[in-house]
């Protein structure tokens, strides 16, 4: 049966040899400047998740597999999921131990679009500045929203955790009741452009992944 978009992160990301990654929001502004020296910024498009994926040396056979899954991701509206490899988990619950099998959800959206607040979490539990969280919303395409916490927040002892702020703001279609994956939440990207590197006597080495995220 022929792979279906988004190719999951079995079916990819976890197959790839990683060396570097970045992984970070797009500005999606252009900036001018008036004659009395204001500098004013206009949004354009977006914010949307953009990054580089570098690939480590590895056998001839294992980047022929790879690069037939490249190839694939190069069609038209091909898609696959990916997250931040750098983190595992929480900031402050790297192995999501404390998590346990907690499964929070939103419960308020505020009208600001920059700060949600969750509902299911253990006693105490600590959302970290800089950790990752995400959740799906909308049908046909089904969207994968991505947000950076902005600032520390600590669920009370029912297991709240209140207006926390995140970026990029939260785009519409986010519904209370949602399940919220923290820590390592995946998205769906799609390859901008890719070098295939580079082989000699038995191993090659050299490729890179340029990708953005999609939300179709």
């Amino acid at each position: 049966m022929a792979l279906q978009w988004p190719l999951t992160t079995s079916q990819f990301l976890d197959t790839l040899p990683v060396a570097k990654v970045t992984f970070r929001l797009a500005r999606a502004q252009t900036q001018s400047e008036t004659g009395g020296g204001d500098v004013i910024a206009n949004k354009r498009g977006a914010r949307l998740w953009q990054g580089q994926i570098v690939l480590d040396k590895d056998y001839h056979s294992v980047w022929a597999a790879i690069e037939a899954r490249i190839a694939l991701l190069e069609e038209p509206g091909a898609s696959f999921l990916l997250r931040d490899i750098r983190l595992p988990g929480p900031i402050a619950d790297p192995d999501k131990s404390g998590l346990g099998a907690a499964t929070p959800t939103i419960s308020d959206l505020n009208t600001n679009n920059r700060e949600f607040s969750l509902t299911g979490a253990p006693a105490l539990y600590k959302v970290s500045q800089g950790d990752l969280l995400g959740f799906t919303y909308g049908s046909n395409p089904t969207r994968y929203a991505v947000h950076r916490v902005v600032s520390d927040a600590i669920a009370n002892l029912a297991g709240t955790i209140s207006n926390i702020e995140v970026i990029p703001f939260i785009r519409p279609g986010a519904e209370a009741g949602a399940a919220v994956t923290l820590g390592d939440p995946v998205l769906r990207a799609k390859i901008l452009e890719a070098e295939y590197g580079a082989s000699r006597s038995i191993v090659s080495e050299g490729g890179v992944i340029n990708w953005t995220q999609t939300l179709r």
